[in-house]
């Protein structure tokens, strides 16, 4: 069964590269335009799904993105779901990401950019596969 992904980008090319990298590998994927399509797409899925579990198995958020930045969306998202999974990815320095990953959770990590579409891919698969065996 494929994961379930919520990507956020306001850069309309990296979010077509996600849906088609994430769909060849047989992922479900919903792409938001900026930080508040993303909170929104959120709160539709998480309302619709009737269920504690988390509505994705992962969130990717770009740290700069117009309406609601990066880290503003992963803490409402954290407020909803506090062990919802969340990689950053940006091209910022790690230390500015760092910084505010701080004050977040554990299930936040950080992806510098630039990267593979396929190491993210498996970057996603093997967290997931780790979460399942404990």
């Amino acid at each position: 069964m494929g994961l379930h992904i919520l990507a956020a980008d306001d850069n309309e090319f990296a979010g077509l590269q996600y849906k088609k990298v994430f769909e060849k590998h047989q992922h479900e994927i919903t792409v938001a335009k900026d930080g508040e399509a993303c909170v929104e797409a959120y709160k539709k899925r998480l309302e619709e799904s009737h269920s504690d579990a988390n509505p994705f198995n992962v969130v990717l958020l770009d740290f700069v993105m117009p309406k609601k930045n990066g880290v503003r969306v992963a803490k409402e998202i954290l407020e909803l779901r506090p062990h919802q999974k969340i990689i950053f990815v940006s091209a910022f320095g790690n230390g500015i990401l760092d910084d505010a990953a701080i004050f977040l959770k554990d299930d936040v990590e950080i992806i510098q950019k630039p990267f593979s579409l396929e190491f993210l891919v498996n970057k996603i698969e093997n967290s997931h596969a780790l979460k399942n065996m404990r």
